[in-house]
């Protein structure tokens, strides 16, 4: 006897719907933090667990997340001279051995 055949919209949604979940899943870290700051992008935070007001912005919190900006781009910058710097290093060959 043959299996009870399903309607091809349910094996079509048996099959779409785990591969679109797997292909959405965040894969790594930055993925998961791609996916954390549209959420908050897009105001699906919700409403602020302390309690204060969702635009009390202070001098001091802008002060914080322009350091902390400066402080990343500065430390991405300083990686990529170091490594361009390792990497020409390498290359060079000594033109005589004298």
């Amino acid at each position: 006897m043959s299996p009870p055949r399903t309607s091809l919209p349910r094996r079509t949604v048996r099959w779409v719907v785990p591969a679109a979940l797997l292909a959405l899943a965040p894969k790594c870290l930055v993925c998961l933090l791609g996916y954390a700051g549209l959420g908050a992008a897009l105001g699906l935070a919700g409403p602020e667990l302390c309690g204060a007001p969702e635009s009390s912005l202070t001098p001091s919190m802008v002060a914080l997340g322009v350091a902390g900006t400066a402080l990343g781009l500065g430390t991405g910058w300083t990686v990529v001279r170091l490594r361009h710097r390792r990497s020409s290093a390498a290359s060079a060959t000594p033109s005589s051995l004298g």
